[in-house]
């Protein structure tokens, strides 16, 4: 078993608060604090106490079968195949969609590394550890229409009257907002806020969601992903939820503290509120407009854990009570102690881990007991199906 030292992100839209208070470290912080990763992908690496291997990219790169097993590196290549997060928005994150692996390795044929850093899908599954606030997935064509009756903006009306007669009309919106031309933008989002901020007295979902766009709209004035949000769910995860979302799935995380784990890539399309480059053409290849992210709970899986489904072949998530062993699925695993004391014991030893620690358990560790009080969640592959 190897202590993880995680790399902290400093992110615009980052907290000052959130992750520095899971670590016990001063608040508010200097600079904002977005992302906590736990992983070996090589944008950053998690450190390692292992002597000789400075992060947890190099002790996989040095032996992948020995530290991912035969399995896992036929299945998935030879890099740990998830990422584990903690993500603290202070402030709404792009909106943003992943591609499937088939469609990065299709651009990567002849782009490089231009859009696409890697091969693989980045489906991610985000639990909320305090409330979390998120636009995922696409609103039904008569529900966007119902919304710009309600808005009375004369600009986004012809977007959404122009494609009535489109075979995918959720598309064709998409499309007519994300060209809409320049220097029309900044008067199209204007007169949409003001909009939202006459539909946020009302008490309907409608309402709710236009009132969330207000407050985004404090952060990103002027940006055309203001008018983009008007077309998706808006959703509030209390604690104990999560979302899955696959490839394809349009989103945005506006605020609040979470568990995120995810496939071991860092390939997104970005269409509004952000500094970074947006890609409306491949945004608008790679977008499926009729996938949703799928809100759940945890299910029993065993006496004391809990399983967290996801449509992913890359990674599961559990929550292991103490007292328990860690599910004992063939390939890596890692570990996580979001809050409290707790040890894990292993024929190789014992390691104990506080508040936000997190640990990478190898292919061979086998059976590993978890003993003291603490919320514990653990990352591995998912069970191997039937053959």
């Amino acid at each position: 078993m190897d202590h993880l030292t995680p790399v902290v992100f400093h992110d615009a839209w980052g907290s000052h608060v959130a992750i520095a208070s899971l670590q016990g470290r001063e608040i508010p912080t200097s600079r904002p604090e977005s992302e906590l990763w736990m992983g070996a992908h090589e944008t950053g690496p998690a450190g390692t106490d292992r002597p000789g291997a400075p992060d947890l990219a190099a002790v996989v790169a040095a032996d992948p079968e020995a530290e991912l097993g035969a399995g896992c590196v036929a299945r998935h290549g030879r890099r740990l195949p998830f990422l584990l997060k903690v993500l603290a928005p202070g402030r709404a994150i792009s909106i943003q969609v992943h591609p499937s692996a088939e469609q990065a390795r299709e651009l990567r044929a002849t782009t490089g590394d231009r859009v696409y850093v890697d091969d693989s899908a980045k489906p991610e599954l985000l639990l909320a550890v305090a409330p979390f606030e998120v636009f995922v997935g696409m609103r039904d064509p008569e529900v966007v229409a119902e919304v710009a009756e309600r808005l009375g903006v004369r600009a986004f009306s012809r977007i959404v009257a122009a494609a009535s007669s489109e075979t995918d009309r959720a598309h064709a919106v998409l499309r007519g907002v994300l060209e809409t031309p320049a220097d029309e933008v900044a008067g199209l989002a204007r007169e949409v806020v003001a909009g939202c901020l006459r539909l946020a007295e009302q008490p309907d979902e409608i309402g709710v969601a236009a009132a969330a766009v207000v407050e985004v709209a404090e952060q990103h004035p002027d940006d055309i992903g203001l008018v983009v949000l008007l077309l998706m769910h808006h959703r509030v995860l209390h604690p104990g939820e999560y979302v899955d979302v696959a490839a394809g799935v349009l989103h945005s995380y506006v605020r609040g503290l979470g568990v995120e784990v995810l496939a071991n890539s860092d390939n997104v399309v970005r269409a509004g509120l952000t500094s970074k480059e947006v890609n409306v053409p491949e945004l608008l290849r790679i977008v499926d407009t009729t996938a949703d992210g799928v809100t759940g709970r945890p299910r029993p899986l065993a006496e004391g854990t809990e399983v967290f489904d996801s449509a992913s072949d890359c990674f599961r998530l559990h929550r292991v009570a103490t007292g328990r062993a860690l599910p004992e699925v063939p390939g890596p695993r890692l570990a996580f102690c979001l809050r409290g004391s707790v040890t894990l014991t292993s024929t190789t030893g014992s390691l104990a881990l506080g508040d936000a620690e997190s640990a990478f358990l190898p292919a061979g560790e086998g059976r590993v007991d978890l003993a003291g009080s603490g919320e514990v969640y653990v990352v591995t592959l998912p069970e191997p199906g039937p053959t």
